[in-house]
């Protein structure tokens, strides 16, 4: 067996359970990972597993203190038995004593001897037939045959019956280090996010747990941003190179070449996941010369891969070495503004398409870069008025469309605050602002920065006088809408269609034309699709859809006030499939309540309360409500609410509308989208299964109480989401609730 540190092993059951798996299947196993993340550790407690389940031999070879390369087999020779003392050739002597029977050899850090060691052990596999290696290294040795398990932190969720590996690790040192050491339930959060802000990095975790013996958890994790000094090692068993974080953020540091160094530090700049153009800008090379190095990193652990977004992102631990490096190079406002340029380009040129084929994949690329943008924005307030002004204007859509209302609006009290701003880029900022404040019903400060973008127009250029107008006559209309008064709004919003479409602008039309069928739906008035009819054209023959779906939600809504329930309920239904892709928060709302009303005047059921939860929970986290979108809204909205619970009950309509709101934004879409009926062409069998999920029950538990085996109850599941078109068991429950009472009669 390997000797193992004396200390707790704590947690990584499922990294040992594939480790194992491989060590099964494969001859050649290389364990990679960034510094500090327990590579060596979990090697030991691997190879102590495999030894006991295989009934083979083993040793452990450190690397870590050679430095000559061409040492590696004279090394591995000694750690086994009369090596020391043996004159043969190295490889000649491992050879012979291996080949008597099954064995195992550790080689651990490998990183700095990568060649050498790669040779060795290619060498070694093929002179011995039974041997198994399994190495640590920050980098894979690529031999043929090698199988690579990338270390990840540890775990930093929790569930209900214990802690997360990371928190559970953090306790069983601070306990080593003083017996007394307890964690209260108020501190458990500031444990849980120190843990986060180490990264789960286990050296990190312990080093800090050291800390606690004199720092209270509050003091210790506002000192993060000093880890590379704070967290030092108080054991005289750790090695010189992680005797503090600092040291092993070196390590592999020194491994780099001067390039991959500066591309590290570069960045470093970066808040959250980056993509290779990003990274290219920063750095100031082609995507092409980035690739190589960029890869060369996540081949030395320092940058993480995700193959599926074809983004890359650094650990905190390990950005906050590259920004300190790049601080002491005096290079770091120089990356602050690469950065903020990068983005301020991406920015202008997504405000410039929006009005296109490409909104889905605008508005999911700013999702993505979010954290960035928000960086961005930080550092531009830094710069000048105009610069910030600019930019949060050009993310005007990732606010309101995106799902960020309430960060828009910080960010707009930030901007318009600056001072020394130009007439053109603080128009831009406060009719941003306004309609923000608009789809947040906070109809005051709305007025407020209209009035100020209004004072400003007469000193705008002529050529963009015209644009602003249009706007200022369109979210004049809004106001007005929102505020009760249809007639105005009308007004509001032919003028601004009607300059929009005399300059040559029809993309600019579209938010006041879906309007205006809104409005003079409100006021009765025949003919009130007109103008949203209008927008849809333009939509479809551009491959616009944000706008496609709200006006066909408009066009829904005139049919609903007309009576004509069917028709409303197709258009309805259209405008989900229309914005998929976008995900518009408050277009969603609107479908949703819009749906629940429609299902409400025909005979009210649990799927119209289901609907009502779903479209309260999404307004919430939006920080807005149906009464912001005028009281005419409102009293639909009313009506539909008191004819729900007066044919439910209150107890069963709050029962109901708290399963729609467990429903994830796109689940709740889905659901909304599927037929409305209450069987779904279901068996009785998989209805059982369904009023199964519906209890929270897991499959095991709907296995026992059906007396069916699992997989036929993982199969049943299978069937339902297929019939029903979801994708969720969450969805399943809520059409269960929103059925239960036209199948079994029920009324509460």
């Amino acid at each position: 067996m390997i000797a193992e540190p004396r200390s707790e092993f704590v947690g990584r059951r499922a990294e040992l359970d594939t480790i194992g798996t491989l060590l099964r299947t494969s001859r050649l196993v290389t364990l990679t990972g960034v510094g500090g993340v327990g590579k060596t550790r979990l090697a030991a407690r691997a190879a102590n597993e495999f030894v006991a389940a295989a009934g083979v031999t083993a040793w452990f070879v450190g690397l870590d203190t050679l430095q000559d390369a061409r040492r590696v087999p004279l090394a591995v020779a000694r750690a086994l038995p009369v090596g020391e003392h043996s004159a043969r050739d190295p490889l000649d002597f491992l050879a012979d004593v291996l080949a008597e029977t099954p064995s195992m050899v550790v080689l651990d850090n490998c990183e700095h001897l990568i060649d050498a060691v790669a040779v060795f052990a290619d060498e070694l596999l093929d002179a011995v037939p039974q041997l198994t290696i399994l190495a640590t290294s920050r980098r894979r040795l690529d031999v043929d045959g090698e199988q690579v398990f990338a270390v990840p932190p540890l775990s930093l969720t929790d569930d209900a019956s214990r802690p997360s590996d990371a928190l559970a690790l953090l306790m069983a040192r601070a306990r080593a280090a003083d017996a007394s050491f307890t964690l209260s339930e108020q501190e458990r959060s500031v444990a849980e996010e120190l843990c986060r802000s180490l990264d789960g990095l286990p050296l990190a975790i312990e080093l800090a747990a050291t800390r606690l013996r004199s720092l209270p958890l509050s003091e210790l994790n506002g000192r993060l941003s000093s880890r590379f000094t704070l967290l030092r090692a108080a054991s005289r068993s750790a090695v010189a190179r992680q005797r503090t974080l600092g040291a092993v953020v070196d390590w592999s540091y020194e491994l780099c070449t001067p390039e991959q160094r500066r591309v590290w530090e570069a960045l470093s700049v970066f808040r959250g996941p980056f993509d290779l153009a990003a990274a290219a800008s920063v750095a100031q090379l082609t995507e092409a010369e980035i690739v190589d190095v960029v890869d060369d990193l996540v081949t030395q652990s320092v940058v993480e891969a995700d193959r599926d977004s074809s983004r890359f992102r650094m650990l905190e631990t390990i950005r906050a070495y590259g920004r300190q490096r790049a601080e002491e190079d005096g290079a770091w406002p120089l990356l602050l503004r690469r950065h903020l340029a990068h983005y301020r380009r991406l920015a202008e040129a997504a405000d410039a398409r929006w009005y296109g084929p490409d909104q889905s994949r605008i508005i999911a690329t700013q999702r993505a870069d979010r954290a960035e943008l928000h960086a961005a924005l930080s550092t531009a307030t830094t710069v000048d008025a105009d610069t910030a002004l600019v930019m949060f204007a050009a993310l005007r859509y990732h606010w309101g469309v995106g799902g960020f209302l309430p960060e828009g609006r910080a960010w707009a009290t930030r901007v318009l605050a600056l001072p020394g701003a130009g007439a053109v880029p603080r128009m831009r900022g406060s009719i941003t602002a306004a309609w923000l404040c608009l789809l947040q019903g906070d109809l005051d400060e709305a007025d407020l920065h209209l009035r100020d973008a209004d004072a400003l127009l007469a000193s705008v250029p002529e050529a963009e006088r015209v644009v602003f107008t249009v706007e200022l006559q369109r979210w004049r209309g809004t106001h007005a809408l929102f505020s009760g008064d249809p007639a105005a709004a009308v007004v509001g919003f032919e003028r601004s269609i009607g300059g929009a479409l005399a300059a040559g602008l029809p993309d600019e039309a579209l938010l006041a034309q879906f309007q205006l069928t809104t409005a003079r739906s409100h006021l009765g008035e025949r003919g009130a699709e007109t103008s949203a009819q209008a927008a849809v054209r333009h939509s479809e023959a551009t491959g616009e859809m944000w706008m496609r779906s709200l006006a066909l939600w408009s066009l829904a809504l005139a049919a609903f006030c007309d009576g004509e329930l069917d028709l409303a309920e197709t258009r309805a239904r259209q405008s989900l499939r229309a914005e998929d892709g976008i995900d518009d928060p408050v277009g969603d709302c609107l479908v949703l309540e819009l749906l629940s009303w429609i299902d409400a005047a025909r005979s009210p059921t649990e799927r119209s309360a289901v609907l009502l939860g779903a479209a309260r929970s999404r307004w919430r986290r939006v920080g807005s409500d149906i009464a912001v979108h005028g009281p005419q809204m409102a009293a639909h909205h009313e009506r539909c609410m008191a004819r729900v619970r007066a044919r439910l009950g209150d107890r069963a309509f709050e029962r109901a509308a708290a399963v729609g709101e467990r429903l994830t934004p796109a689940e709740a879409v889905s659901f909304a989208a599927s037929a409305r009926g209450a069987a779904g062409g279901l068996s009785e069998r998989e209805r059982e299964v369904a009023a199964g999920i519906h209890e929270g029950l897991s499959n095991r538990e709907i296995a026992d109480r059906l007396v069916l085996s699992v997989r036929t109850v993982d199969t049943h599941v299978q069937r339902i989401l297929g019939k029903l078109g979801f994708g969720s068991r969450a969805q399943i429950a809520a059409w269960f609730e929103s059925t239960r009472a036209a199948t079994s009669g029920e009324v509460t």
